[in-house]
């Protein structure tokens, strides 16, 4: 039974010539290529990185994939995650940084501001006095340039 078995296993002339397809790497994989990436330009720079902006179309090329699901970057979030990075979407390219990086930041609670969300728990807290907070620079410049025509 087992040469029968052997036998079925073995692979015909034309197999054994192995064909060009395309493959996707699963999100374990792609993890595995951006630590790998990180790994080598780490050598290159000849220091530590522990922090790294990556472009859209590089994570599309580390993944094989033109377009990335929600679900499968969360794969790749959890799996870089237990290697000790996080990565995320920054605006305009994914980053990621080191936990350990991170760790040391200082550390901000909300009893700063806890009268602020008692007030917001009875629903009387007023957020208008807040959204000059959402304008970034740019978007606040250009209102100015506007009302200048």
């Amino acid at each position: 039974m087992g040469a029968r078995l052997a036998g079925l296993r073995r692979a015909s002339p034309k197999s054994e010539v192995p064909q060009e397809r395309l493959y996707q790497p699963t999100a374990r994989e792609a993890a595995l290529l951006v630590l790998h990436l990180l790994g080598q330009r780490e050598r290159e720079a000849e220091r530590e990185i522990t922090r790294a902006r990556l472009s859209d179309p590089t994570i599309r090329r580390l993944c094989g994939r033109t377009r990335l699901t929600n679900d499968f970057l969360f794969e790749i979030q959890e799996i870089l995650l237990q290697a000790g990075w996080a990565l995320f979407w920054a605006g305009s390219s994914y980053a990621v940084i080191k936990v350990s990086a991170v760790e040391g930041w200082a550390r901000i609670a909300s009893k700063w501001i806890r009268d602020d969300l008692q007030k917001v728990r009875r629903g009387r807290y007023d957020f208008d006095e807040l959204e000059n907070l959402l304008l970034t620079q740019d978007a606040s410049s250009k209102d100015g340039e506007e009302k200048d025509d």
